[in-house]
């Protein structure tokens, strides 16, 4: 995987006022959480609404646009941790305007939260001597 760290200095973006999203090894988007609200439902289901410049709305719609419905893939907010989610799309972005600020954009990215499996959270055993090991 491509290392946050060194994107991030590339990019002049803080971990630490971000939400990124990845997807396969190398398919990143760090977004400033600083215009964003995140609301989970019961059932597992999750809503990112963001309130963005138009610049940063059409990169989040340009890198969602490239997955399909059901696509596992990876959140972090503030270096708090991966967590496993699946897409369920977006919703149409819509233009808020004041006279106080320049135009933003609203957008709600809908997940769903995914079942850890195995995988991603144990690697196999390192020994063949015992069949605990490989509990850390």
């Amino acid at each position: 995987m491509t290392d946050l760290n060194d994107i991030a200095r590339e990019n002049e973006v803080d971990l630490e006022n971000c939400v990124v999203f990845v997807r396969g090894n190398d398919d990143i988007l760090a977004v400033d959480i600083s215009n964003a609200g995140i609301k989970q439902r019961s059932d597992g289901t999750m809503g990112f609404t963001f309130s963005i410049s138009p610049k940063d709305a059409l990169a989040l719609e340009e890198y969602f646009s490239k997955f399909t419905s059901g696509e596992k893939f990876y959140f972090d907010i503030s270096q708090t941790g991966y967590r496993p989610v699946y897409y369920r799309g977006l919703s149409p972005m819509t233009k808020e305007v004041s006279q106080e600020y320049h135009p933003k954009f609203n957008i709600t990215l809908f997940a769903q939260k995914a079942i850890v499996e195995a995988e991603d959270s144990y690697f196999e055993p390192t020994c063949a001597c015992c069949e605990f090991c490989h509990i850390g």
